[in-house]
Formats: C-alpha cells, structure tokens, sequence
C-alpha cells in the first residue's frame, strides 16, 4: 500500500474529501497529514523493538592500525541486545557503555582477554585493533524505513508512491489518532485502535514461536553453549 493510499483511507476515516495527491499538494490538511504521516513512521521505527525489516548485518576488516571505524550512513542503532562477534574469538565482545571505563582500559598496563567495543563520536571503537586477517560483524537498525516505487530505501515519504517498511495499519491509525488529537476530538478508541494495531505488528514481526512441552534442556534464554562446535577424537 502507498503513501496515498493510506492517507485517502485517513482521510475517509476523519472526514475529509479524499485526495488524488499528497506530497505534492499545497492544500494545508494534507501539508499536516504528510507531516503526520513521517511523525508516526517515525514513532513506530523507533519503537522500543528490533523490527526484522530493519536489520542488517555490518562488517569491519580490520587493518592493523585502525581501532576506530565509521558507522554505517542509514545506522539509527544498534540491535537492543547487540553482540559483537569476531573473527579473533569463539564469543562475543564486551560491550563497554561508560567512557570512562573506555578511557581507564586505554589508559592503564591492561591486557584484555577478549575484545571489547564502544560507541562514541559517531564511530565504533574495538579493542584491541584489529589484525589485518580478523573481522567484527555486528547487527544494527536501520533508518531507512521508506521504500520507494524503485531506487534505494529512504528515511521519509517524499512520493505518492512511497510504501511504508513496518505495519502499514498501525501507521494509519496512528496518523489518525494524531490528526483527531491535534484537533481535540481523539477519544481513547483512538489511541487504544493505533496501540493494538503496533503491538499485533511486533508481536507477528519475526515469524512463528514454537511451543516446547516437557522439560526444557535449558532454563535460560540467554545462557551459551560452552564449547559450540564439534569436537573430533
């Protein structure tokens, strides 16, 4: 469904005469649908989820030298449990989410066991760098959230013909919750409708979830195998 599509549908829904265009129209109503509409596309890329649509997985080689490396153009995070992985070690990298903490690493006679990374000046910093023959692989969240008729993935609706990445539902009751609250006549339907609608989006987002009956071989989600990989005689 296109950008125009759903807003003609919020537009049947709050009242007003259904447009045959909408990023292109000067008429003010549809200036602060279009406004509403990246609001709410907004809101739900940015809700606290790691919509699968989204991710994508980033790869640094190293060089020997550089212990700093650029974050990608579209990164708007990381995933919301994020592990780096490197070639160097058979587990993940220590996440270090104080600079302080970054700077006594670097500063005092410490040699790391294992390696860890931070984020900070737009860049992501590893420790220690990177032999030219290892690699950091990670997944991040992208901002791109808008796919056009044809050409790259962008950050906005700019186009009739633009579609909407996520829940093209939750999106058009969200933009006609807001269009009804800024206007005063939002009613708690409203905005329980647009809530119901992100909550059924995540909840299908990443596919089917089995059931286990019995005895689980483990009771913890996030607990590792200690040694996954086969060992021969």
């Amino acid at each position: 469904m296109t950008i125009l599509s759903v807003v003609q549908n919020v537009c049947l829904a709050v009242g007003l005469p259904k447009p045959d265009t909408v990023l292109s129209s000067t008429d003010r109503e549809m200036l602060e649908l279009v406004r509403l509409a990246n609001e709410v596309a907004s809101d739900i890329r940015d809700a606290e989820f790691d919509w699968q649509a989204l991710q994508l997985i980033r790869t640094f080689q190293g060089d020997a030298v550089a212990e700093a490396f650029d974050l990608p153009e579209d990164y708007l995070r990381m995933k919301t449990k994020a592990t780096l992985w490197s070639s160097r070690w058979l587990w993940g990298m220590e996440h270090i989410t104080d600079t302080d903490e970054w700077l006594e690493l670097m500063t005092l006679p410490y040699v790391a066991v294992s390696g860890q990374w931070i984020i900070y000046g737009d860049q992501l910093h590893v420790m220690p760098v990177l032999d030219t023959a290892d690699t950091v692989r990670f997944v991040y969240i992208s901002k791109l959230m808008v796919k056009p008729a044809s050409g790259p993935n962008k950050a906005a609706f700019d186009a009739d013909t633009d579609m909407f990445r996520l829940s093209e539902r939750a999106l058009e009751l969200g933009i006609i919750y807001r269009y009804r609250a800024q206007k005063g006549v939002a009613s708690d339907d409203d905005e329980n409708n647009y809530d119901q609608a992100l909550y059924t989006a995540m909840n299908n987002d990443k596919g089917s979830k089995p059931v286990v009956s019995g005895n689980a071989r483990r009771s913890f989600s996030d607990v590792g195998r200690a040694f996954p990989f086969k060992v021969n005689p």
